[in-house]
């Protein structure tokens, strides 16, 4: 299945990528845009990390690689080079996710293809970004949440210091591409407009810490023990630990939802279905929001209260009532979750079946179905002729 018809029909992107950078062009794919998956020597070698038993390439490809066409140019070669600037000329966007730098040392760097494509939207997606002293580190996924603070260090049973678990969002590694992909459809829309070329930046270590600008500001005025009025409270350490109105209260079959009637409307609300009027009685009234944060009394009461019907019963009648009440799914439970049933989208694995999340973007009329993520070189005959493709598979032989 291809990309044809989607909201990028028409775009065409040369991707020069490995590993999580390629999530860029993954996005763009799955939006309907041509993107070309250029590879050298063994291609990405993300298709074997976390392959599980069975599989002939890992989920993350899948994932990562989806709906693109692959070919293998040798950049280190002349001819390669040649090819790869033949692409170029008729796309208008490249994408680098290697270090800064990996294409220009092949001569094939923005300023080179500028002469080849003079309104060419450059992407470079890398770890540390195209400046600073950290600009050539090699790095991977924890190494963007760690230099962002967002990944302290913890201990083992045996006191070592190790990376903490589960470490289920890793910011740096999810968000980039995404902050990567509006800048490069931006980028194209600017380029087709005025005819000007563009270069952009964009690193997994910015997109991380820019997932904490909150506390980047707080950190940067030294305003770590300051109040905040919405929450009522000091806004310094737990967020959460102490609060009363959002927090999670175990229901009575064990499983757990989250309450969050941080609007005197809210919890008046729920007072009226429990019965208790009286709850809302503890909002402050000069306020439009708090969490009442350190009201253990209050917090005893209202745990008391969930405890006595099962999660099921509690997420209906929020629904019924308008009250903020959320399921807290645990791991697989997600996938059973009727809500998580009705909205997710999936993408075909190498079996036609259904394997990794699609992007979360429902449109009107439906994206297009996409091609499963493509074997290395898979589609060299198709854009660089029958000779290519002979040479690719004689290279994968010998």
């Amino acid at each position: 299945m291809s990309a044809e018809g989607g909201l990028l029909a028409g775009v065409r992107v040369i991707e020069v990528a490995i590993l999580s950078p390629s999530a860029l062009g993954g996005h763009l794919a799955e939006l309907g845009a041509d993107v070309i998956k250029v590879e050298s020597g063994s291609g990405d070698y993300v298709r074997s990390i976390g392959r599980r038993a069975g599989q002939r390439t890992s989920d993350l490809h899948q994932l990562w690689n989806r709906g693109k066409r692959s070919v293998v140019i040798e950049l280190d070669t002349e001819a390669g080079q040649a090819r790869f600037r033949d692409l170029v000329a008729d796309a208008e966007v490249v994408v680098e996710g290697r270090r800064p730098g990996y294409l220009a040392r092949h001569g094939l760097g923005y300023e080179d293809l500028l002469r080849v494509n003079p309104a060419l939207v450059f992407t470079c997606l890398s770890g540390f970004g195209d400046t600073g002293p950290y600009r050539s580190f090699p790095s991977h996924g924890p190494a963007f949440d760690a230099y962002a603070g967002a990944l302290p260090p913890a201990a083992d049973a045996r006191g070592r210091p190790r990376i903490p678990q589960p470490n289920q969002m890793p910011a740096g590694v999810l968000t980039a591409p995404l902050h990567a992909a509006l800048a490069t459809v931006s980028a194209v829309l600017h380029a087709r407009a005025t005819g000007r070329p563009a270069y952009l930046d964009i690193a997994q270590a910015d997109a991380a810490t820019y997932a904490r600008a909150a506390d980047v500001v707080r950190w940067r005025h030294d305003e770590q023990a300051a109040p905040n009025d919405a929450a009522g409270g000091d806004m310094a350490g737990d967020l959460f630990e102490d609060s009363v109105l959002v927090q999670y209260y175990r229901t009575a079959d064990g499983r757990h939802v989250l309450f969050q009637a941080m609007e005197p409307k809210f919890l008046e609300r729920f007072a009226a279905l429990v019965g208790r009027p009286d709850l809302s009685d503890a909002f402050p009234a000069d306020r439009e929001a708090d969490w009442l944060r350190g009201r253990d009394d209050l917090r005893a009461e209202i745990a008391e209260i969930f405890a006595s019907r099962p999660a099921a019963y509690w997420i209906r009648a929020a629904t019924e009532h308008n009250i903020p009440v959320t399921p807290v799914n645990e791991g697989a439970d997600l996938l059973g979750d009727p809500h998580f049933v009705e909205r997710a989208r999936w993408l075909a694995d190498e079996n036609d079946g259904p394997a990794v999340p699609a992007l979360p973007v429902r449109v009107t009329p439906p994206l297009p179905a996409i091609r499963r993520a493509p074997d290395r070189g898979e589609h060299s005959s198709e854009i660089l002729g029958a000779d290519a493709a002979e040479r690719v598979a004689a290279s994968a032989t010998g």
